[in-house]
């Protein structure tokens, strides 16, 4: 059956379908439902490892945040006589990823303090669940057009009770490099835990600040990157209304190289900044 065929016979109440995204390893299609409003339907095509993708449907199912789309519907289907695709029908949040709000500018104080505010909410719903997200960054959080933030993809997030898809004598861990923090792209197991979604918060905060990441501009490669983040401090700049240095404590505690100079838990940091808010006005 074709991708179009098969689209029209599952999903008769949508409307609206357009193709968002092809190639890779899924397709990903827009869409409007008849009762759950703007959707995605993503098609992960044949020849994949689905482990990641049993354990991305996992982790939003069990953590429950409204900051993140839900997946509404799970199946498979034969598509042109191939394997056995699966497909996720989800919620769609319109607006832009912050990776796309960044190329028109660095973001202002408020905006950056509403960003970690949204996306350590989720981070803290998913803790309480043992899940590390593990891929925090500007592509990854979505900005909706009522101004709050979203945290998306759980693609290579780190079940704690569940056995590691990644293997424990691997050299490296899965991450991204420039934001995910020495015990992740070390692999070292042991100490993941909620405050490594921490550290690529605040780097991404820094980001947003500023307009650059501050591990990885100027780097000359990869070895360099990782470099920078063990050993160089990172750089916070100064931030308008900041009243006694507050934000800045939260964001430096938050992006410390080491485990444990960040706060205790996600939920400790989700209070804090709630403190910085409420003293600063943002």
């Amino acid at each position: 059956m074709s991708i179009g065929d098969w689209l029209k016979h599952t999903f008769p109440d949508l409307t609206d379908l357009a193709i968002i995204q092809k190639g890779g390893q899924k397709l990903v299609y827009s869409a409007r439902h008849a009762t759950e409003g703007d959707v995605v339907i993503k098609v992960i095509l044949p020849g994949q490892d689905l482990t990641r993708t049993h354990r991305e449907i996992l982790a939003v199912q069990k953590i429950q945040s409204p900051r993140v789309p839900r997946i509404l519907d799970v199946g498979t289907a034969d598509l042109d006589g191939g394997s056995a695709s699966i497909w996720l029908l989800e919620q769609r949040v319109l607006g832009l990823s912050v990776r796309q709000v960044l190329a028109q500018g660095p973001m202002s104080t408020p905006n950056v303090a509403r960003l970690m505010l949204h996306v350590l909410e989720p981070l803290a719903d998913a803790e309480k669940v043992r899940i590390v997200h593990r891929d925090v960054k500007p592509e990854n959080i979505m900005r909706a057009d009522d101004g709050s933030f979203w945290l998306l993809d759980f693609g290579i997030a780190r079940h704690l009770d569940l056995e590691s898809a990644t293997a424990t004598g691997a050299i490296f861990g899965p991450s991204t490099i420039g934001y995910a923090p020495p015990e992740q792209f070390r692999n070292r197991k042991r100490e993941i835990d909620g405050r490594t979604d921490l550290f690529a918060v605040a780097v991404t905060a820094v980001e947003c600040l500023t307009g650059r990441n501050p591990f990885r501009d100027g780097a000359r490669d990869v070895r360099e990157v990782l470099q920078r983040v063990e050993t160089v401090p990172l750089a916070i700049p100064p931030i308008l209304g900041d009243i006694d240095g507050a934000f800045r404590d939260l964001i430096g505690a938050m992006g410390q190289s080491r485990v444990d100079p960040r706060p205790a838990t996600a939920a400790a940091a989700l209070d804090w900044m709630r403190e910085v808010n409420k003293k600063c006005g943002f």
